[in-house]
C-alpha cells in the first residue's frame, strides 16, 4: 500500500513499465543471433572463429541488456492533484496544474492478414516550463492511464480555456492553430465562426471545414493540444450553428 503525498494527495495507482515487452523481444532477438552465429563464425576452423564468435555475442547481449535495464524501472505513480514519473533511479514530481497540454496518438497495427492486432498508443505530456514526457506502451496498461491523467487535466484546464476564450484571448492548440470566441487563426488566415462548417476526424487527421463543406484546414491528430477539449469547442460551435 502507497501512503498519501503531502503535496501529491492521495495515491490512486501505479503504471510500472511492462517488463515482458522488454523481456519477451531481448530474448528472441538473442536467441536468433546465437543461432545465426552458430552457423556462421562459430563453424570458423579458423583460430580466429571461436573468439570473434564471442565477442559479436557479447556485443548483442551488452546492447541488448542495455536497453532492458534502461527501461526496466519506468513507473508513473497517480496521485490525487498530481504525479510521478521514475526514470531509472530519478523521480520526477508534477501537480496536475503545471501540465500545458497533452499530445496523443493511436495507431490500429494488423499483422498476418489480420490474425494479430494491436494498438499502438504514443502519448506526449507538455509542462507550462516546456518540458516534455513520452508515455508508451511500454508501460503497462497506457491507455487507462492516459484516459485517468487526462480527466484530471482536462477539469482544470477546460474552466481555464473558457476564461481565456471569453477575455478574448487567442488560445492555441497546436504549433500553428489559434482559436478565439470570434473563430479559428493559422498562419495569417482566419475563419469566423460564422463561416464554419464542422470538422470531420479520421485517418490520424483533424479536417476543419468552412461553411462550403471544403477542407480549411488539417492537422495530424498527434500534433493537436488537448484533443478532447478542441473538439469540444467545435462541436459547440456547430451546435450554435
Amino acid at each position: 500500500m502507497v501512503d498519501s503525498d503531502p503535496l501529491l494527495g492521495a495515491f490512486l495507482a501505479n503504471y510500472p513499465s511492462d517488463r515482458a515487452r522488454l523481456l519477451i523481444p531481448a530474448a528472441i532477438v538473442t536467441g536468433v543471433v546465437a543461432v545465426i552465429l552458430n552457423f556462421t563464425t562459430a563453424a570458423v576452423e579458423d583460430w580466429w572463429g571461436p573468439p570473434l564468435t564471442i565477442i559479436l555475442m557479447a556485443l548483442v547481449v551488452l546492447g541488448i541488456g542495455w536497453r532492458v535495464l534502461h527501461f526496466w524501472n519506468r513507473e508513473v505513480m497517480l496521485y490525487e492533484h498530481g504525479f510521478s514519473y521514475r526514470e531509472g533511479g530519478r523521480n520526477v514530481f508534477f501537480l496536475y496544474h503545471e501540465l500545458a497540454s497533452i499530445r496523443q496518438r493511436a495507431e490500429r497495427l494488423v499483422y498476418f492478414g489480420g490474425l494479430i492486432r494491436r494498438t499502438t498508443y504514443r502519448y506526449t505530456l507538455i509542462s507550462i516550463r516546456g518540458e516534455k514526457i513520452v508515455l508508451t506502451n511500454l508501460y503497462k496498461n497506457v491507455d487507462r492511464l492516459m484516459e485517468r491523467l487526462e480527466q484530471k487535466l482536462n477539469a482544470l484546464l477546460e474552466p481555464q480555456i473558457v476564461e481565456r476564450l471569453n477575455s478574448g484571448e487567442k488560445v492555441p492548440f497546436s504549433d500553428t492553430l489559434r482559436v478565439s470566441k470570434n473563430g479559428l487563426y493559422e498562419g495569417g488566415r482566419d475563419l469566423h465562426w460564422s463561416e464554419f462548417g464542422g470538422y470531420k476526424a479520421g485517418g490520424g487527421q483533424l479536417t476543419l471545414l468552412d461553411n462550403n463543406g471544403l477542407p480549411w484546414m488539417s492537422l495530424a491528430l498527434p500534433d493537436v493540444d488537448n484533443l478532447a477539449l478542441l473538439i469540444g469547442i467545435l462541436k459547440q460551435q456547430e451546435t450554435r450553428r
